[in-house]
């Protein structure tokens, strides 16, 4: 097993990187669709929908949230379809106890906003409940109607959710130590 996984970590990918190419290329598209970044109430009604992520309200309020087509990618799945993301935000609120997201630095840079936050989600594995903490950035951009039609989160899902799961957790715990 470590054979293989040691040797997985040895391969160079081929090619454009998929992650960084598809950033790079929804980047450059949503340019041309994209208005200045949006007033404090369209950015308190997107905080909102994450805290906490209810799965009784996304289908009521994705559509106000998000644009279709949309480009999002929050380092676990990249989706750029709206009922896409309602339905893996819909999978992620039901398989967690609770997940929350405090906000607490907003930088607007004339294009993007980008959002420095602390995501809480705790949830339960093997009979116990458990938090996982992460620190992150989202890179956002709006339409004219204040919807999001691109969302880049920046964060380190070893140091969050990985490090929880029974195989993985050990493996990305030792692997950060060494």
């Amino acid at each position: 097993m470590m054979a293989v996984l040691l040797n997985a970590c040895s391969s160079t990918v081929k090619g454009p990187y998929g992650y960084t190419n598809q950033y790079q290329q929804a980047l450059a598209s949503s340019e041309a669709q994209a208005s200045p970044p949006p007033d404090s109430s369209v950015i308190n009604r997107f905080a909102a929908f994450y805290n906490p992520l209810n799965a009784t309200l996304i289908p009521e309020q994705i559509d106000s949230i998000y644009a279709d087509p949309v480009y999002f990618n929050d380092t676990l799945v990249t989706l750029t379809a709206r009922d896409e993301l309602a339905a893996h935000l819909q999978a992620t609120a039901e398989g967690l106890n609770s997940m929350s997201l405090t906000i607490t630095k907003v930088i607007n840079d004339g294009s993007d906003l980008y959002l420095r936050w602390v995501m809480d989600a705790r949830f339960t594995m093997l009979g116990s409940e458990r938090l996982s903490r992460t620190i992150g950035i989202s890179q956002l951009r709006f339409n004219a109607q204040g919807q999001v039609i691109f969302q880049q989160d920046f964060w380190d899902s070893s140091q969050g959710v990985d490090q929880h799961l029974p195989l993985i957790g050990p493996i990305t715990r030792w692997l950060r130590k060494h």
